[in-house]
């Protein structure tokens, strides 16, 4: 696998897995319950994430 790849790859895990957790909310429970319990549990990570990357703020900046 290439390094462009593998960005790409890494660019794209974020969003489909949280379509994937919000996919699993929308089902009846108990993967209701999963989804929306890794949706809590990754809120905060994923707000800093898009802080690091949108404004520079945080850990994730560059």
């Amino acid at each position: 696998m290439t390094a462009g790849n593998r960005t790409l790859l890494q660019r794209l895990l974020l969003p489909v897995g949280l379509l994937y957790l919000a996919y699993l909310a929308s089902q009846p429970p108990p993967a209701r319950w999963v989804g929306l319990g890794c949706l809590a549990v990754l809120a905060p990570f994923v707000i800093g994430w898009l802080l690091g990357t949108v404004a520079g703020v945080g850990p994730w900046a560059e």
